[in-house]
Formats: C-alpha cells, structure tokens, sequence
C-alpha cells in the first residue's frame, strides 16, 4: 500500500526500510512517546511479538512549505538592554535604535548647598557588547522629556514620548569600544567598557536649582526631571548597535559635577541612577526603502511569493517569518484503517549562501512560535521539552537552525490544532540588534527551507 501525498510540483519521495519486530516496537513506543511529551524508551513486550512481522518506515522532506516574510512590532518596557545606535545594512536598509528612561535620585534630602557652581554633567553607560562595525563613528542626541513615562502603559518598538527639541548632547561623536577592558576618568578606573556623553549645563544648572523638595521621594522628583531621550543619527554605511545595561548602578549612571564657590578647591558629584522599579523602552526607526531590491519587493511592494526563494529576519521591532504546511492536515484523509505515526519532524532553515557575515553575524537563538486564528501566537508543545530537544540554536558548521517540531505536526495531522502556520523571529527580538537571511522552501534543492518528517503507519 502507498501513500501519494501531492507535493508542490513534484510526488513525495519515500524511503522504505525493513526491521525485525523487536527494532519495530521501540519506534512505535518511540513514537507514541513523541505524542505524549516523553522521549524515554520503554521496551516490556517485546518478547510477545513474533519475530517474523515487520514495520515499515517512511521519510519525507517534500511537504509542501508556503513561506513570507512580514513586518513585526514588540514590545519594550524595561527589557534586559537599552539599545543606542544606528546601522546601514545592505539587505534590511536604515536602522536608528535608541531609547526614552527615566531617573531617580541617589540620596533623598539632597542639599547643593548655598552658592553651588555648575562644573559638569555626564551620562555614564554600562556597555555590555555591541552589533556590527563598531569602528563607524556615531553622533548621538540626547532629549529632556516633557511627558512622563507611564507605569501603567506598555511601550512598543514605535511608542513614543514628547521631548524638548533641545539636544543636551550637541551632537556628541562616539565610537563604542566593547572589548576595552577598563577606563580612567579621573580618580576613577571603570572597570568595564562604558560610554560617556558629556551633557549641557542647562540641564546640570537645573538639576541644582529645583526646589529642595524634588529631593524627597523618587515619584515628586521624577515630576520636576521626567527622564531622557537618545537617538543616533543615521550613518552613512555598516554602523553598530550598542547594548547598555541601566540598571547596572556601580557604572550607569548621570553624574553631576559641582562646586561650592566658597569653596572651589571642593570638587563634589552628585549621582541619578536607572533602577528596576523605573521606567524605561526602547524605540526603533526602520528606513526599509533603502534594502536591497529583494528585500524591498516582497516587503515593501507586497510580493510575498519572492519568500518562496528567500526570507528575512530582524529584530528591534523589525522583520519576522511566517511559515505554513497547508496539506499536512490531508494526511489523515488516507490513513483508512491505519494510525499514522510522526517518529520525528525537523524544520530546517538553512542561511542564504550569499550572506555577508563580516559584521552582521549571525543570531545565537531563533524563536518558533504557532499562529492563531487571530494572528496571536502560542507557544509550541514540543517547546515544553527543552531546548536540547526543541532546538533554535545557530549551527556554525551547517550554517542553519533546526527545530523538532513533531508533535505540532502530530497534531496538525490528526487536527487536533488548527493550521495557521507558524511564526519565526530572532530570540530575545526587543533588547537584541541582530538580523539574517534564510532560504525559501523553492530556493536551490539541498540548501532549501524543509519539513524532514521520519512516520510509520501501525495497524489497528
């Protein structure tokens, strides 16, 4: 007996395999185990099946794939990095990422005593790693806010909040430096890579001259100095993201250098920390008019069958794919008197060939998730085993991601799930400056987007 399942343009191809039964009976307990969640092998019975039965074993990778890339938005209220800077990428195009926060004082009661002097104002931020050529030099902006940060409200990619059009930063030229070990300023040695933006006075006088009272509690303070916006200018070509940790209050933090003009030889700084009970977003700007002509057909033009041959995938509230099997659901039309059995399913993504990877590298992780009828997305049964089993991770080697998706396949077939497809974006997507290309389902054979399904039929 056979199983025909129409492929796109093409008949499924099966590999046919004979075993004796005691092989047969772990993989139909295999099997089952696959279905319930447990991988562990379980073999009592074995010795009660004659030896002269068989089970056969069907393999495919032709299920037919559909395939497209589409915008995304998240969210990005308090996430592990604050992201500050600009990239020119010649696939996805312009890429601006900065980020709006608020400040709280470091000590209440704060006196700046009688006559104080106005020395200096830095913000300090904690870098912990970067994205692309960190040799590209940025200018960054920084804005007073004149809204408050809501507690209450979620912030996205896009949200926004009023600011001054006053740049406290003057237009300040950085080039981030990663993998410096430590810095003097000063008296100080920092003992991690930082960035430092001088600031205003204006903002420094202020700070100084508010009513004593701004100094009693973080929320009366936080009314006086609602918080900051940065944003980097875009660059002329490659560019770099970098990842500051706020919350990192031994190095982030706005220092504030004064004096006393009674006593000048008495240099004094006072400090403004980001905490986890403060508020905080990233904000991204996509300029996707600038992509690669690929790119800006199936994105921008809405040509979505060019996903057949290619897909694309960024973070920052950028680009995601969507991924569907639209017969799979057939499958059990033909079971007739017969259990089909998924012994494995892997969806694998191998990376576009001609990729440049000299500074945009490859992400660690992707994400998998399933779609609903409404487009929102739940989280995969087979994601509950773990990533050992689950999978997203990069393969440098194979220079593609793999995930084990048999029992969603399991479950579309028996429709026990509704097929909506698939979505696939880059973990970590709101606190991560990573993008990538993969091929589509209809690019080159062997270097192609596929479903591997490994099934049995049992007889009831």
């Amino acid at each position: 007996m056979s199983y025909p399942f129409q492929t796109k343009q093409r008949t499924m191809r099966t590999h046919h395999s004979t075993a004796r039964i005691g092989l047969a009976l772990m993989i139909g307990i295999l099997a089952l185990a696959l279905f319930s969640c447990k991988k562990t092998l379980n073999t009592i019975g074995n010795n009660l099946i004659d030896d002269n039965n068989y089970i056969n074993l069907y393999y495919t990778d032709t299920v037919q794939v559909y395939s497209h890339s589409y915008f995304d938005s998240i969210g990005t209220k308090n996430v592990r990095f604050a992201l500050l800077g600009s990239i020119k990428d010649p696939v996805f195009g312009n890429t601006e990422a900065g980020f709006y926060t608020q400040f709280r004082f470091s000590s209440a009661g704060q006196n700046f005593g009688t006559t104080p002097v106005f020395d200096s104002l830095v913000l300090q931020l904690a870098l912990s790693d970067t994205y692309g050529d960190t040799t590209t030099l940025q200018t960054v902006h920084v804005y007073e806010l004149t809204d408050t940060i809501s507690a209450s409200e979620p912030y996205y990619s896009y949200s926004t909040v009023s600011h001054s059009a006053i740049d406290l930063a003057n237009g300040y030229q950085f080039r981030p430096r990663p993998h410096t070990a430590s810095y003097v300023v000063g008296s100080d040695t920092i003992s991690q890579p930082v960035i430092r933006i001088p600031l205003s006075q204006e903002l420094g006088t202020y700070l100084m001259q508010i009513d004593s009272s701004a100094y009693q509690t973080p929320d009366v303070f936080k009314s006086y100095f609602k918080g900051l916006y940065l944003i980097c200018d875009p660059v002329g070509q490659n560019g770099a993201v970098s990842y500051l940790n706020l919350t990192n209050n031994s190095v982030t933090s706005l220092q504030l250098y004064y004096h006393d003009a009674a006593t000048p030889q008495n240099a004094m700084r006072y400090y403004y920390y980001v905490t986890s009970d403060d508020n905080y977003f990233n904000h991204f700007d996509h300029d996707y008019t600038q992509g690669n002509t690929e790119f800006v057909e199936q994105m921008l033009e809405g040509d979505t069958l060019l996903g057949q041959q290619r897909l694309y995938l960024q973070s920052m509230g950028g680009v995601r794919t969507r991924i569907m099997f639209p017969n799979l659901t057939h499958w059990a039309d033909t079971l007739e008197h017969s259990k089909l059995l998924i012994n494995e399913a892997k969806l694998i993504l191998p990376a576009a060939p001609d990729i440049d990877t000299t500074f945009f590298t490859a992400p660690t992780k992707l994400v998998l998730l399933g779609f609903n009828a409404d487009n929102t997305t739940y989280i995969l049964p087979d994601n509950y085993e773990g990533d050992s089993y689950f999978g997203g991770s990069y393969n440098p080697n194979s220079k593609s991601f793999t995930f084990r998706v048999s029992e969603y396949v399991g479950r579309l077939i028996l429709n026990k799930i509704e097929n909506h497809g698939l979505s696939l974006g880059i973990d970590g997507a709101s606190y991560n400056a990573c993008r990538w290309v993969i091929n589509g389902p209809d690019a080159t054979e062997g270097q192609n987007l596929k479903l591997e399904i490994t099934y049995s039929f049992v007889n009831e």
